[in-house]
């Protein structure tokens, strides 16, 4: 996983050192000698220079930020994005106010090399930023070679049982969440909560998985009177990775059928997004019927809005069979 963190690290360290040096160095001659860049424009000088040196403060800061942010690049990528959103803004309102009236040619220059020429620099920081993850994703799941029976050893859940003993007694609904602030974990904890009775009639028994800690769990457990069942806290997101569940792509997370179904629950079910408070908001989820170390069934989902059966996912005929 290093040689993935620092595939591009020189190269993206050096984009932010000389950012990070070069906003420095125009803060402070627009601080100190305000009238520099007037008179190299050859434009008459204001009758104060207060506002001026205030951006030039501003921008000082945003080379300090520039340069804290090279120490890791991708770690530090939300100081890159508050840059890139800054220019681009000051970009488009520069271009349109250039092709409305007549500008200065030097101050084109100077509004190209503070601002234009650092868009896709910084562009491709946050790409790279974007993609880490997900290519963190794929090596946790290459990595993993444990057998299903070794991966539930490792695991209890919150009343301090062995998930793998509690398969190899009765088949285990293994139910993968994304956040608690996600609307469609919303529908799947209302939807858990309605079939929960016919779920454990059949004889299996519901374990949730979540990224949040164990006392917000409870809490959030609660709201669909589901605090009674058992869960597992994998905030590290590691059993997620041990069943291959990935980070999702954009079209799966925000595609048409997303909003789509997003909008019928908000009307529906006031089920509103919230805050994911600390989880992975790419995490896609899934449902595994586990029973004596092998999975009997699973569903994993190929959108954010898929809504699985779940009274058929729990029905287990070979669990049956064998008891």
């Amino acid at each position: 996983m290093n040689l993935i963190q620092n595939r591009n690290a020189s190269f993206f360290k050096a984009i932010l050192y000389i950012a990070g040096a070069y906003h420095l160095l125009w803060a402070i001659l627009a601080i100190l000698f305000p009238e520099f860049f007037f008179t190299l424009a050859k434009i008459d000088l204001p009758t104060n220079f207060e506002l001026w040196q205030l951006i030039g403060l501003y921008t000082g800061i945003l080379g300090i930020g520039y340069l804290l942010a090279a120490a890791n690049p991708i770690r530090h990528w939300r100081i890159v994005a508050m840059g890139f959103a800054i220019k681009l803004i000051i970009s488009i309102s520069f271009v349109n106010s250039f092709f409305h009236h007549t500008d200065n040619s030097i101050i084109f220059k100077m509004m190209v090399i503070n601002h234009l020429i650092w868009l896709p620099l910084f562009a491709i920081i946050l790409y790279n930023a974007y993609k880490h993850q997900y290519l963190l994703d794929n090596e946790l799941i290459r990595m993993n070679h444990l057998s299903t029976d070794e991966l539930l050893e490792m695991y209890e859940t919150n009343k301090g049982n062995s998930v793998h003993n509690l398969a190899a007694q009765q088949p285990v609904m293994l139910v993968f969440l994304r956040h608690f602030g996600c609307t469609f974990c919303k529908e799947t904890l209302h939807n858990i909560n309605k079939y929960r009775t016919q779920i454990e009639s059949q004889g299996t028994k519901i374990i949730l998985v979540n990224m949040q800690e164990e006392n917000k769990c409870t809490q959030e457990l609660a709201k669909y009177n589901l605090q009674d069942v058992e869960f597992i806290a994998d905030q590290e997101s590691l059993l997620y990775k041990a069943f291959k569940l990935k980070r999702g792509s954009i079209t799966q997370l925000f595609g048409f059928k997303v909003w789509l179904r997003g909008i019928y629950l908000w009307f529906t079910k006031g089920a509103f997004i919230t805050s994911p408070e600390g989880a992975d908001v790419y995490q896609m989820p899934g449902v595994f019927l586990i029973y004596k170390g092998a999975v009997i069934k699973q569903f994993i989902h190929q959108s954010a809005a898929d809504n699985p059966s779940y009274l058929d996912l729990a029905t287990c005929e070979k669990c049956l069979v064998a008891s």
